[in-house]
């Protein structure tokens, strides 16, 4: 049997320089350009609803490909003794190759970190098979955010009562 031969070139969506990890200080204002060119400019968020003047208070992540910000998300230690993730984004191009996993593993580890007992998000609609598949449960009606139908989810982290 006769061994294939190796590809000289990578798969055509692949990059060999991800990474993903929290942001620098230096790079909110790349964050906002990801968050604006999927909620603002596909999806059309308006510029107030998406920008809410919470970012300094954030935990932010951010998915580096070749040098460049294309993913982001942040999320915020609530009172209640939950996390909570907002703002996931990948840029379309980049759509479709673990990025989202990956924000989203790193968001559950720091939660894990500061003990939160959950980690709680608002999910499009369109997108909650993929919180599914991580564990996200979902409760209560379907709402708008910004125009968009929204579901509550949340996933636990350690044991505990309740939802």
């Amino acid at each position: 049997m006769m061994a294939r031969p190796l590809r000289s070139e990578p798969h055509p969506w692949f990059s060999p320089i991800m990474e993903v990890r929290f942001a620098r200080p230096n790079e909110l204002a790349l964050c906002l350009d990801v968050r604006r060119a999927v909620f603002i400019d596909e999806q059309n968020v308006a510029f107030d609803e998406e920008v809410d003047g919470q970012d300094p208070t954030c935990i932010h992540a951010v998915a580096i490909s070749e040098g460049r910000v294309v993913g982001t998300a942040r999320m915020r230690i609530l009172k209640s003794g939950d996390a909570r993730v907002q703002r996931v984004a990948v840029l379309a191009n980049h759509r479709g190759r673990g990025l989202g996993k990956r924000i989203m593993d790193l968001m559950e580890d720091e939660a894990r970190r500061a003990e939160c007992s959950r980690v709680v998000l608002d999910a499009q609609v369109a997108i909650i098979p993929f919180y599914e598949r991580r564990g996200y449960q979902p409760e209560g009606e379907p709402f708008l955010d910004a125009g968009i139908a929204h579901r509550f989810m949340w996933k636990r982290l350690r044991s505990g009562s309740g939802p």
